[in-house]
């Protein structure tokens, strides 16, 4: 059965739709859907939506379906962006979109060989993607010549206003001819953004938001920590070790927090690497290669930094320090969870930031459920049920096979304490963060705490999953929460075993859990039900 290809609906050229078709891509995301047929229609656009939800394909399909190659070496359309990271995947998603259409297409951005820059100009160029400030600096030295411009894009241009590129952009539009289409492309539309559409944009622009069915990604599930300030550091080690977390970026604040979270992380020996503005862009480049190609676990950044990571599979995001309004956290959680898979958003709060993260659950009708702080227990449980999971992976792999005399060469009363050995050592290595007690006090005593544990209202059941199967805390309470339809404030203690789980439920919704979860899945891992009784 030929499954639709959706795009070819919307009025691109062929050579587009056969490039987009090679990309993997048959169904239009909702801005793509909805701003190209407008695009092509020739109108200056205001394209509002977040990161990640497909923009560059939306005006670059439009600009490689619009643009013949020419032998006219000036430029047909230039593409501004605020950071040397996004105009280069802007120009890495343009070189795919364009495979087929034989268009020239180039990036230019400070912190690079400019003179390099210059001789491809110089050759004949059909489309620039570029930072303002070295398109400001081409145009100077009278190189790039932008009379020849039928097309002005402007990428995430609320960040371009707060980098302070407004005066850089205004001189850019004013070189180009009005008769020029002019696509903006933005999450949010301060003032800044009204202004420039009014003073560069034709009367007839058109508005294409993509904002309302849900403000964050449904397949995003978020989980907060309660703590005191002194334990915040210690918490997000722990959630870390827990979660046994590959790729993940950390949020802080400030440059400042940045730089702290990244000398403490590294010296408890995490794999990590900070981002910010205040770094070269030559560091940022290789910090990002190396956290796409796995190399780097956790990149640490500002919310700035960030706009300029699009990396596919980050599993985890967490937000150290909250942002300081709302649109920055959906940007933040919007970082994983993409392309259909199942991302986890952790939050690291004081009691005084509880208001701030109820406001932010009612502005994004969403859930963020609380997380009880990870024990040491749970920490080894993780570690060491990662560790013989990996070990089982060598074996599959064969990868033992040429150490099988060795062992065999062992005083087999010694092997049960050699293995133990090996063990040992491969767990301590794991270890980071120099714990020195089993439990943090969570901050608020009210809600998930002591106070609702050893309850009268509570029933002890007995789950046959635990940490060999990776079962972890937040997944336990969605679990219940989704699949028996009860509150998470049903649910209280949680004490996760290697082979099974004890978890305390509410007397009143218990036959309710036990009814609708009983031999259904956590984790791909069908489990039982049983009622346990307490010692």
């Amino acid at each position: 059965m030929m499954i639709e290809n959706k795009f070819e609906q919307l009025g691109l050229s062929n050579e587009v739709l056969k490039a987009i078709e090679d990309m993997g891509f048959s169904k239009p995301s909702q801005i793509q859907e909805e701003a190209i047929p407008v695009l092509l229609t020739g109108v200056d656009v205001i394209g509002q939506a977040q990161t990640g939800t497909g923009k560059t394909l939306a005006f670059g399909s439009v600009l490689l379906s619009k643009i013949n190659p020419s032998n006219d070496k000036l430029p047909q359309a230039i593409i501004l962006s605020p950071t040397r990271e996004l105009a280069m995947q802007i120009h890495e998603e343009m070189n795919r979109i364009g495979k087929y259409n034989g268009s020239k297409i180039t990036c230019v951005y400070g912190g690079s060989d400019i003179e390099k820059q210059i001789r491809t100009i110089k050759k004949g160029i059909d489309i620039v993607v570029g930072t303002p400030g070295r398109v400001m600096d081409l145009m100077r030295r009278k190189v790039l010549k932008l009379t020849n411009v039928k097309f002005v894009v402007l990428d995430e241009a609320d960040e371009m206003l707060n980098m302070g590129f407004v005066e850089d952009i205004e001189t850019i539009l004013e070189k180009v001819d009005d008769s020029r289409q002019t696509i903006l492309f933005s999450a949010t539309m301060p003032a800044g953004i009204k202004k420039i559409a009014q003073n560069y944009m034709h009367d007839d622009f058109r508005h294409v938001a993509v904002l309302s069915k849900q403000t964050t990604a449904t397949s995003v599930k978020q989980f907060y920590y309660e703590v005191r300030q002194k334990d915040r550091f210690e918490t997000l080690c722990r959630l870390i070790d827990v979660a046994n977390v590959k790729t993940g970026i950390i949020f802080c604040r400030t440059k400042r927090s940045v730089d702290e979270v990244t000398e403490q992380m590294q010296q408890a020996n995490y794999n990590v690497e900070a981002m910010h503005g205040d770094l070269s862009q030559n560091h940022r480049m290789n910090t990002l290669r190396k956290f796409k190609k796995g190399t780097i676990n956790f990149l640490i950044a500002t919310d700035v930094a960030a706009r300029g990571i699009d990396v596919e599979n980050v599993t985890h995001v967490i937000n150290y320090e909250l942002p300081q309004d709302i649109e920055s956290y959906v940007h933040r959680i919007g970082r994983t969870g993409r392309a259909d898979k199942e991302g986890l958003a952790y939050s690291i709060i004081t009691p005084k930031e509880k208001n701030f993260l109820r406001q932010i659950e009612r502005v994004t009708k969403s859930t963020i459920t609380k997380a009880v702080i990870p024990t040491l227990q749970e920490i080894s449980e993780a570690k060491i049920g990662a560790l013989v999971s990996d070990v089982e992976d060598v074996i599959l792999a064969g990868n033992h096979k040429k150490f099988k005399q060795l062992v065999n060469e062992i005083d087999p009363t010694l092997l049960a304490d050699f293995t133990a050995a090996l063990l040992y050592m491969n767990y301590q290595d794991q270890l980071g963060y120099n714990y020195t007690r089993d439990k943090i006090q969570e901050a608020s005593g009210n809600e998930g705490g002591k106070s609702k544990r050893n309850n009268k209202d509570f029933t002890r059941i007995f789950v046959t999953a635990g940490s060999m199967d990776r079962i972890k805390v937040p997944q336990v309470i969605n679990f219940f929460v989704s699949k028996a339809g009860i509150k998470k404030e049903d649910i209280g203690e949680i004490d996760i075993k290697r082979k099974f789980t004890f978890i305390d439920i509410k007397k009143k919704v218990v036959n309710k859990v036990v009814k609708n979860c009983n031999k259904q899945k956590i984790n791909n891992r069908k489990i039982e039900i049983e009622i346990a009784n307490r010692k």
